[in-house]
């Protein structure tokens, strides 16, 4: 029990780091899409909610400050209300200029560096106005303890978000706002930083965790997402070669394939081609013979294609070994005004054509024939009622 238990574990990690690899692999091979995929995750994330909450946050701890200093009878009560600022109105005009220089969203990932370096540096400056007052030892002591899980917060919040290509450059980045923050802390109380180091390491370290976890979640949206991309789009390549362009749009739109096509009762001419004795002809390029006639059928079928009304010269039913079946005048309106069956005979000849023309390019050693039967009947169309 205990074995099954650690080898599935470790059959888990295992495939997880698999598919981590995998994901890294896709997006180093798609390094401009990634990257753009980046700058607009960025771009929203500044224009939306998290922007907007981020810079009502700002505005909230300036406020704060500013009151508990003001009740002090701080001179540099009002200066904290601008600590914040930079980021507050980067946060504040980024959708606005946007709008007016769409060209401005390809810099969002710099500009929210920016912002959060700003933030940082701004937390510094509002303890350098904190620090500032004429304290006791015991108001000291407690300001220290109230400012120390800040220290924390501001370091993980500014460095748990980043939308970089690599995250080498994010852990370089987190890196170097550490060591700012750090400086300037020394720099404005050394006795401070010292008695917080472990608080600026543990925020070091959870933003690393936090920004791996949300590069992670990033790359893997990525994959999926353009994956998801490629298979729809192969999947509407083969589907063109079984369905009409008209119904791909239909069915694109939203219709079902039951809507797209004419099902009501009407009188058509149907057209059936048969090569004689084809079971005789051995050749290694038979197929390939049989796919270029029925290729050049399809192709006349095609001949005066429209949507909206549906019209073409005919209508392939299916195809059958050596066969090709085909309606004039139903499902699809016939391209001429010539009577029904004179259009009919015109579309026999012209595939007999192409039939003697692909024999011709075949160059086989005895003569190949095919017959061609046409029937004019009621006839109404049907389409699967089940699926596979």
């Amino acid at each position: 029990m205990g074995w099954h238990i650690i080898n599935g574990q470790k059959k888990y990690e295992v495939t997880a780091a698999m598919k981590s690899d995998r994901y890294s692999e896709y997006c180093l091979q798609h390094a401009n899409e990634f990257r753009d995929e980046l700058r607009d995750e960025a771009s929203l994330a500044l224009s939306g909610w998290f922007g907007k909450a981020a810079g009502l946050l700002l505005i909230v701890i300036s406020v704060m400050t500013y009151g508990r200093l003001n009740a002090l009878n701080s001179p540099y009560a009002v200066n904290t209300l601008f600590t914040y600022a930079v980021p507050v109105l980067l946060l504040l005009l980024f959708p606005v200029i946007t709008l007016i220089y769409s060209r401005f969203e390809k810099f969002s990932p710099a500009i929210l560096d920016i912002i959060c370096l700003s933030t940082i540096l701004g937390f510094c400056l509002t303890l350098q106005y904190v620090f500032a007052q004429d304290l006791t030892l015991l108001e000291q002591s407690r300001l220290y303890m109230e400012l120390s899980g800040q220290i924390n917060f501001t370091i993980l919040m500014t460095t748990a978000f980043s939308y970089h290509s690599s995250f080498r450059l994010t852990f370089i980045r987190n890196l170097v706002f550490t060591l700012v923050c750090a400086f300037f802390l020394f720099t404005i109380n050394p006795e401070f930083l010292q008695l917080n180091s472990l608080q600026v390491i543990e925020g070091f370290m959870a933003g690393i965790i936090f920004s791996w976890i949300f590069f992670l979640r990033i790359q893997t949206r990525f994959y999926y997402k353009s994956i998801d991309a490629d298979t729809r789009q192969h999947l509407y390549k083969q589907l063109s070669k079984l369905v009409y362009p008209h119904q791909l749009a239909m069915i694109k739109a939203g219709e079902q394939l039951e809507d797209t096509m004419p099902v009501d009762r009407g009188r058509a001419i149907i057209n059936v081609f048969d090569i004689q004795k084809s079971s005789d002809i051995r050749h290694e390029k038979t197929k390939t013979f049989l796919l270029d006639i029925f290729r050049a059928f399809s192709q006349i079928c095609m001949m005066g294609y429209q949507h909206n009304p549906l019209k073409s010269r005919a209508f392939r039913l299916k195809e059958t070994g050596d066969g090709f079946i085909s309606s004039i005048g139903y499902p699809f309106l016939t391209d001429h005004t010539d009577s029904l069956a004179d259009h009919a005979i015109e579309t026999a000849l012209i595939m007999l054509r192409a039939f003697n023309s692909e024999v011709i390019k075949f160059n086989y050693a005895t003569p190949i024939k095919a017959s061609m039967g046409m029937a004019f009947n009621a006839v109404q169309g049907t389409f699967q009622s089940s699926e596979l």
